[in-house]
């Protein structure tokens, strides 16, 4: 009996040991030493129920140049010579779906090194009323220590 129910469980246990982790995140290789690797990511938000903008994404725009779109749960990796960039999140581009206000951040990169920004969209609990919840957003794009962000963007997809 014991061996007819190992026999049963064994293909299950083969198929799980070949599972790979999907909570694993794996820096991208730079083609120019004399550049700097920034990630710009959107986590999932952390309020319970319903998630704000679950279906909008806003296009990410370098120094005024478009380099893709921030959707939900998702990450770009950009690869950008060193010096000042203003990174901007804006719905107002023909292909974006986004309905907030732009936001923005400016970020002095240096050669070889690595930066991590958060495009972090919640409810603002504190503004909403039972059953409203347009319009009552929290967002912001900032810097991210490493420490933090690899624990956030590891659970996030690049770009389809």
């Amino acid at each position: 009996m014991i061996r007819i129910i190992f026999l049963l469980c064994l293909p299950a246990l083969v198929a799980l040991s070949g599972c790979q982790n999907k909570a694993y995140f794996e820096q991208s290789a730079r083609t120019n030493p004399d550049n700097a690797i920034v990630y710009v990511y959107r986590p999932k938000a952390t309020n319970p129920g319903k998630k704000p903008l679950r279906t909008s994404y806003p296009e990410l725009l370098v120094d005024g140049q478009g380099k893709g779109f921030l959707k939900y749960n998702q990450y770009l990796t950009l690869e950008l010579p060193q010096g000042t960039h203003k990174f901007v999140a804006t719905g107002l581009t023909r292909d974006a779906r986004w309905e907030p206000k732009d936001v923005d951040y400016t970020l002095n990169l240096e050669a070889g090194k690595t930066y991590y920004l958060r495009l972090r969209v919640e409810f603002n609990v504190d503004k909403m009323t039972l059953g409203s919840f347009t319009g009552q957003y929290l967002i912001h794009l900032h810097q991210v220590d490493e420490s933090e962000a690899l624990y956030q963007i590891r659970h996030a997809s690049p770009p389809s």
